[in-house]
């Protein structure tokens, strides 16, 4: 299995290569790949918990097509009950194995947390509270505030969802201990279109073994 999830990790290292290059091979973009992946189900390499950010598309970024790419999406590529939820269902019946929390720079719902996050609607507000212990996290270890933290925030982030995801989900911490799951954090560049791979989460054994207290 870890062969397999190399290859993967592999596998969008070479499409996020090419696409960097304006090389896109777009693999499984066409008709046929419709009709085949209609009769035959879905096989997705990979789970990508993305921003919804309309700059930071998984299948183009990482040169994928139809039927390749779990895609869950949503604002600050936050972890929040529903976002974990599609994510359980991918790895429980499609065996996906492997997860990627994908951040990325210049992330609007991080600035709104760095700068403003007591004059947010309600509504959003609710949404990017997720995002509040990267944000404290990073003020503690910096002593800084404002814009200056965005780019560490949105990297600490990545890292606070991946423990959400092992702290909240049984299935996701048993998938991982089996060696059938690797969660991988990674950060897109928007300026260049680059994704840069962070690994598992520091304390990934810890949090699979339910051993790290929940902070957020």
């Amino acid at each position: 299995m870890q062969n397999e999830q190399g290859r993967i990790i592999e596998t969008l290292k070479e499409g996020n290569a090419r696409f960097v290059a304006g090389k896109r091979a777009n693999p499984h973009d066409f008709l046929v790949r419709v009709r085949e992946t209609a009769e035959n189900g879905q096989h997705p390499i990979a789970a990508i918990l993305s921003c919804s950010d309309s700059r930071v598309p998984p299948e183009i970024i990482f040169d994928q097509g139809i039927g390749d790419i779990f895609s869950v999406r949503i604002a600050g590529n936050v972890c929040r009950d529903s976002q974990l939820g599609a994510i359980e269902l991918g790895v429980k019946f499609l065996e996906i194995p492997l997860c990627v929390v994908l951040g990325h720079t210049q992330c609007g719902a991080v600035i709104a947390v760095c700068t403003d996050l007591a004059g947010l609607e309600p509504n959003v507000q609710s949404l990017v509270e997720s995002i509040h212990p990267a944000l404290e996290r990073v003020r503690t270890l910096t002593g800084k505030t404002g814009r200056e933290i965005v780019e560490d925030c949105c990297r600490e982030n990545i890292f606070v969802q991946m423990e959400t995801m092992l702290k909240k989900s049984g299935v996701l911490r048993e998938a991982v201990r089996r060696g059938k799951l690797s969660i991988l954090g990674a950060v897109y560049d928007i300026n260049t279109g680059h994704v840069t791979f962070l690994g598992p989460h520091p304390q990934n054994d810890q949090l699979v073994t339910n051993k790290l207290t929940f902070r957020q």
